[in-house]
């Protein structure tokens, strides 16, 4: 059967890395299977990541300038080498009749040899920083010199290193993977609807999984914009105060908050910091302006565009006037510092986090995101203290995504397993 090869770890090496198209579709059938015996539901997903050590080791890295030093120093090191080996063998004669000669000459090879592991493995780093800046991405302030496509990030325990993020995208209803993908960045939360897709995709959906379960760090204003436009609903938890126990979105904003209510408005920082936090003011779409806790308007002032990690932020500032500012009896609450007139910002996604605040504050949304916790996180839980892969053992992007893809399927075959025998 194994044709006289001997079966070792170098051959479940090679071909777990030759077998990708393979790999794919065997990913794909297993979740076929589960499928047909009725395990999903394919209508609440739930969407995380983690961190995956790289093979490489946690102080073996570089800035680019120091990278771009070390190509030069080891270029200059390789051309004297080479040199030297050319006029070595110019004077072969010379060089054999002399004893200690002939040692330098057989222990010079080594030494170029170490050169050149040494070079490729810089020259590697140089062209991913390259493909990097070419691609417009963030250039890392320090870059793996073993595997150059991870990027050094924080770990779940604590501490930096170089590391990949292995995601999944979990079926809330079986427990089983639907979608898996490793990511050389710290910010899964951009993956969110490439996941999501691609399980439509999978299973041949007319429309996307309508709920997706996800952390707050996920749940961000640009995903709950998107995910507006494409019919699915976001559960995560929420900063903004409940809306049904802020006394600041009464009936009529124009009108004072009840005296005996404004000591429940929502505050921010503490003791002599504190502050009216934002929710104490209420956003007039149809004025376009805010009402502030004593009925007085905050107009519209500017606009203006910041550059942030997942695209522009947009502030439209609104600000009260100054006067009525002065004689308002929560001035000292609302006002810091010098400032005579207090200003607002509301950025290009807040009216979908008003929303989703809303919708998390009702029994039934946090009895959904109740959910998340056993199937989104037992997949990472199951693979990390049985399985054991807390560190990849291959180097490059394209082979650790394989690598991952090999433990997802495990991961899910053992679920399958465990289902059937307790269907009997």
């Amino acid at each position: 059967l194994a044709q006289g090869r001997t079966i070792d770890h170098t051959t479940f090496c090679q071909f777990r890395v030759k077998h990708k198209a393979a790999l794919k579709e065997l990913f794909k059938q297993v979740l076929m299977v589960a499928h047909r015996l009725g395990m999903l539901g394919l209508t609440d997903l739930a969407y995380d990541g983690t961190r995956g050590r790289s093979s490489n080791r946690r102080s073996g890295t570089r800035t680019p300038t120091e990278l771009r030093k070390l190509q030069s120093e080891l270029q200059a090191q390789y051309d004297a080498l080479t040199a030297q080996i050319e006029v070595e063998e110019q004077r072969d004669e010379e060089r054999f009749a002399l004893h200690s000669r002939t040692e330098s000459a057989s222990e010079l090879p080594k030494e170029l040899a170490d050169v050149m592991r040494r070079k490729k493995a810089i020259d590697k780093a140089i062209r991913e920083l390259d493909r990097a800046e070419q691609a417009g991405e963030k250039i890392p302030r320090r870059l793996p010199i073993t595997d150059p496509e991870s990027r050094v990030m924080p770990n779940k325990e604590g501490g930096f290193a170089p590391n990949y993020t292995p995601t999944a995208t979990v079926d809330v209803q079986s427990g089983l993977i639907l979608e898996n993908t490793v990511l050389a960045v710290h910010n899964e939360d951009q993956h969110l609807f490439e996941a999501i897709a691609q399980v439509q995709e999978t299973f041949g959906l007319e429309s996307p999984p309508p709920n997706v379960l996800v952390d707050g760090l996920i749940g961000t204003g640009a995903n709950l914009a998107k995910a507006e436009e494409i019919g699915v609903t976001i559960y995560s938890p929420c900063e903004i105060p409940d809306p049904s126990k802020n006394p600041a979105l009464r009936a009529d904003p124009t009108q004072p908050v009840p005296e005996a209510d404004r000591a429940r408005l929502p505050t921010k920082g503490k003791d002599d910091k504190k502050q009216l936090d934002k929710s104490a003011f209420v956003y007039d779409e149809e004025r376009d302006c805010y009402w502030c806790p004593m009925g007085q308007e905050l107009s519209y002032r500017s606009t203006t565009t910041e550059k942030s990690g997942t695209g522009e932020r947009i502030r439209r500032r609104y600000q009260a006037e100054a006067e009525t500012c002065a004689a308002c009896p929560l001035r000292d609450l609302c006002l810091q510092g010098q400032a005579k007139a207090r200003q607002i910002n509301r950025e290009q996604f807040e009216a979908q986090r008003e929303r989703h605040a809303e919708r998390m504050a009702t029994p039934e949304a946090q009895a959904k995101y109740a959910k998340r916790r056993h199937p989104g996180e037992r997949p990472f839980a199951v693979i990390k203290h049985q399985f054991g892969l807390r560190q990849f053992l291959v180097r490059g992007l394209e082979r650790v995504q394989q690598e991952w893809s090999w433990t997802t399927i495990a991961f899910n075959l053992k679920q399958i397993m465990s289902w059937r025998s307790r269907a009997g």
